[in-house]
């Protein structure tokens, strides 16, 4: 099974804005920006994108373009809720780091004594798995037995509760347990991209406070940053939210797809509008401080963002691991990035802290490589004009 990684578009993209420009310079910037992104969406068939501008703490340009839902004639706009795939890893791995800040474990601390399961990598069982290996991909813990099988996959929200899960596949005994797939190198020296691993940062929120990460993550990031069109679960989006349907290219025209499911979904499976997420990259945009209360400290927030000491694929030598995030070099700016593919939605967020501003754009169709060179010159105009609006 390959993860992550009907209609055709007769119908006329439709554009909603969030709001007008009253300086003649903004109007122009916007006008032309919404020529280039219907131009965009049509020629990469692509049915719907929002994308997002945050400076500081305050997003100063917010809007979708096309249709979240062809068969039932919905617009997209910038409180569509799209499947932001593995950009979900950004907001597990900074709930984890708010309990990081509360002292509860340290970064090279051992996962294992905080698990109700048996943790043991069976190559190397003398070398512990610990929370900096889990953030930068470096456990050891490989998605292999993941991807051979179709049988997590399922429509819409999960089934199978994620301890079970995770006990299934990382435990000697469990269904899904093997010796030799479900674990490659040695932790700590070889990086290799696991949502199984974040998966289990997910479920270590769960272990060191009295809430799992589902309950943690709305009281503590989506309901004070009023983050309404956001959940992990499509039952736990308010009624009303539109949720942009997945699709992918089926030649000629479009493919509807159902919703992705499965029971890893810290690493994958937030829903979250553009308002709302780029009320979330504010925390990273402005030293952890969002309208006047903290979420991170402005030092945790420098730590997120620095390079890891780890060797990520050596076809991409500009880029570099962080804490979750990867630092990568675009246009002279060292920004910190993630993306996120699966069946129906590619999506990408940035932040560069040296302007204290942040990107974003979300998908609602599976990516190629035509989609992402268009969704990577839309968040090269974002930042352009981002960089320009902290000049002014």
């Amino acid at each position: 099974m390959k993860r992550r990684s009907v209609l055709g578009l007769g119908v006329a993209l439709a554009l909603l804005q969030t709001g007008c420009a009253t300086n003649p310079a903004d109007t122009a910037w916007e006008t032309a920006f919404d020529a280039f992104m219907r131009d965009g969406l049509a020629r990469t068939e692509t049915p719907a994108m929002s994308v997002a501008i945050v400076r500081g703490d305050k997003t100063i340009f917010a809007r979708g373009y096309g249709m979240a839902n062809i068969a039932q004639d919905q617009a997209a706009d910038a409180d569509t809720a799209f499947h932001i795939a593995s950009v979900s890893k950004v907001v597990t791995a900074t709930a984890i780091m708010m309990l990081h800040e509360q002292g509860l474990f340290q970064l090279d601390d051992k996962v294992a004594p905080h698990l109700d399961f048996p943790l043991i990598h069976p190559k190397y069982p003398d070398v512990p798995i610990t929370f900096r290996h889990l953030l930068t991909h470096t456990s050891g813990i490989s998605d292999a037995v993941y991807e051979k099988t179709a049988a997590f996959s399922v429509e819409g929200d999960p089934r199978l509760p994620l301890r079970d899960f995770l006990k299934g596949y990382l435990s000697r005994g469990g269904g899904w347990y093997d010796a030799d797939l479900s674990f490659a190198g040695r932790p700590g020296t070889e990086w290799r991209y696991s949502n199984v691993g974040i998966a289990l940062l997910g479920y270590l929120v769960g272990r060191l406070n009295p809430e799992g990460l589902d309950a943690f993550s709305r009281e503590q990031l989506f309901e004070p940053l009023a983050m309404d069109d956001t959940a992990w679960k499509l039952a736990g989006l308010p009624r009303g939210t539109v949720v942009a349907q997945p699709y992918k290219d089926k030649d000629p025209g479009l493919q509807v797809l159902p919703p992705v499911g499965y029971p890893d979904w810290p690493a994958g499976l937030l829903r979250s509008s553009a308002h709302d997420f780029a009320r979330f990259l504010a925390i990273f945009s402005n030293g952890g401080m969002v309208k006047g209360q903290r979420y991170l400290k402005e030092e945790t927030v420098k730590a997120f963002l620095e390079p890891q000491p780890v060797s990520m694929a050596a076809a991409d030598q500009q880029t570099r691991q962080a804490l979750a995030w990867v630092l990568r070099d675009l246009d002279g700016m060292q920004l910190a990035t993630h993306s996120g593919g699966d069946p129906g939605a590619a999506s990408v967020v940035c932040v560069d802290t040296a302007s204290k501003t942040a990107v974003l754009a979300f998908a609602n169709i599976s990516a190629d490589r035509e989609l992402r060179s268009f969704q990577k010159e839309v968040v090269q105009r974002l930042l352009a004009r981002a960089n320009e609006t902290v000049k002014k």
